[in-house]
């Protein structure tokens, strides 16, 4: 009865290890590429033409601002809108009162805002195409799936400290 027990066990176990699937290698490159294209996509079907950053991030300025542009250091306040490639909203600020303040370079947000805001000027209004290596990765979130690009419209209200 003993040896049909460790039997029993030893079988559930290796049915078990034997539906497991081998671990994937995820390859940041390889879903750059693909976020590219889903972003070009979404360009061409919506008939709009962006910059692209050194990095890869397309941006869109539908109002310049005045002044110099933030820098590594310098405090932004933001009025923002972020969504996914499918129109899905996932969080925004605006309507309400206070803007959003963070510091560039600090890693407080998404790394695509610490490249992206470093275009902007004060009351700079734009858009952002984030590939998710600069955004949440192949982790995600609650509210952002793995792998997605984010999309944000931003409104610059003030820059601190861009001495």
């Amino acid at each position: 009865m003993k040896t049909i027990r460790i039997f029993l066990v030893l079988g559930i176990v290796a049915l078990a290890f034997s539906a497991c699937k081998p671990e994937e290698v995820f390859d940041t490159e390889e879903q750059f590429v693909r976020d590219t294209v889903l972003i070009e996509q979404y360009l061409a079907d919506n008939n709009l033409e962006a910059e692209v950053d050194e990095s890869g991030i397309r941006y869109i300025i539908t109002e310049q601002g005045t002044g110099d542009n933030a820098k590594f250091g310098s405090t932004v306040l933001v009025k923002y809108t972020g969504y996914l490639l499918d129109g899905t909203t996932f969080d925004t600020n605006v309507g309400g009162a206070d803007s959003f303040d963070f510091v560039i370079g600090q890693g407080a947000v998404v790394q695509g805002w610490d490249i992206a805001f470093k275009l902007f000027n004060k009351g700079t209004e734009a858009t952002i195409f984030i590939p998710s290596k600069y955004g949440y990765g192949n982790v995600g979130n609650l509210f952002i799936p793995a792998n997605s690009v984010l999309i944000f419209e931003v409104r610059v209200v003030d820059i601190l400290g861009n001495d």
